[in-house]
């Protein structure tokens, strides 16, 4: 599960950060496509499912994943609200909006990937035995 909590925090914050410096090459001047909370939250949600799915793979669980997003999830909320948020505003407010409206989406994409990956590696890879009395079993 740490490895993909450490792969969610390292990929969530350098994701976040490349999806805001590629605003300018993909909003033209004078154009606004895509709104910069909007590639925030793709780049970190990337960032979120890469660890989350990382994690559920490695241990074929689900809740190891969910729990590596978990990771993930608070140095990218702590990002958003340092770098991005309206100065002006009170830090429940810049909190709140933050959450809902950028990392959540992500950290539910995270979810229903660790999810994905849980189930896809033990259908891949399924696990040996555990014990004598189930060799003879099975």
């Amino acid at each position: 599960m740490w490895i993909g909590a450490g792969i969610a925090v390292a990929a969530t914050l350098v994701l976040t950060v490349v999806a805001d410096a590629l605003q300018s090459t993909l909003n033209g001047p004078g154009s606004q496509v895509l709104a910069a909370p909007v590639l925030w939250g793709l780049g970190g949600g990337l960032g979120l499912c890469l660890g989350a799915g990382t994690a559920a793979w490695l241990t074929r669980r689900v809740l190891p994943g969910v729990l590596a997003a978990l990771i993930g999830l608070v140095p990218f909320l702590v990002l958003l609200i340092l770098a991005f948020n309206d100065k002006s505003l009170r830090f429940e407010d810049q909190l709140v909006g933050s959450l809902i409206v950028v990392v959540l989406p992500g950290f539910l994409a995270a979810v229903l990937v660790a999810t994905a990956a849980a189930f896809t590696a033990r259908f891949v890879h399924p696990s040996a035995p555990r014990s004598a009395r189930d060799r003879v079993t099975a």
